[in-house]
């Protein structure tokens, strides 16, 4: 019986290939504390926060167990675009029965990767997040209006980025989780309109040392639903 049947144990792996995992991780935008919908470019209604642009940049995907890495994304920049759905769903492939109760990403484009010049795809400078090759990439653009604004026309412009010191503005996030499929993570702009006075600081279009402090801030932006 064990010469006729033995193979019997291999022939997932024959018929389908080394077995995978999936996990999903969902990116849910909040204002107000509902789910953000982006609004046409035009002037703020009276008592109104709009927002009308919300983008940005995570590479160097880590799942951890404890303080160890058990599954690290290599060489993958995603750009996450609020107008653009699909990229708010991030599917990963995972080795079998993994365990893992933190993730951990790179808000921003790696220096190594922004001192290399610009690439294709999600990296490509089309994308509207691209400066210059002295200031390389936008790592994160938030854009809108809003009544506390004294802008032209009110709006207020966050264009965060810069990879050479003294302004480097590539933030890491790490995050607990538990098991789940998908993950859920909220992008919550409330936090961060709540720590920025509007009157007071509504540009950044370079690299500076408001965009370091606007970094810091939109680390706390992220958590775990």
């Amino acid at each position: 019986m064990f010469r006729c049947l033995w193979w019997l144990c291999f022939l997932p792996s024959l018929l389908f290939g080394q077995r995978t995992d999936s996990l999903r991780i969902d990116f849910r935008p909040l204002l107000n504390g509902v789910a953000l919908e982006l609004e046409e470019e035009g002037g703020a209604s009276a008592g109104a926060r709009k927002v009308e642009v919300l983008r940005f940049y995570l590479s160097e995907l880590q799942l951890l167990e404890g303080e160890e890495v058990v599954f690290a994304e290599k060489n993958h920049h995603h750009l996450i675009d609020a107008a653009e759905t699909a990229s708010l769903q991030l599917p990963l492939t995972l080795p079998p029965g993994l365990r893992y109760d933190g993730l951990r990403f790179t808000l921003g484009v790696d220096s190594l990767t922004a001192a290399s010049g610009v690439f294709g795809g999600d990296l490509d400078p089309t994308n509207g997040m691209y400066w210059t090759w002295r200031s390389g990439y936008i790592n994160f653009k938030l854009e809108g209006t809003s009544p506390d604004c004294p802008a032209r026309k009110q709006r207020f412009q966050f264009h965060v980025g810069g990879f050479q010191a003294p302004f480097n503005s590539e933030r890491r996030v790490s995050l607990s989780v538990l098991p789940a499929n998908p993950i859920s993570i909220v992008i919550d702009l409330d936090r961060f309109f709540s720590a920025t006075d509007l009157r007071q600081e509504y540009q950044i279009m370079s690299p500076s040392a408001l965009s370091m402090k606007v970094a810091d801030r939109l680390v706390e932006m992220f958590r775990v639903e």
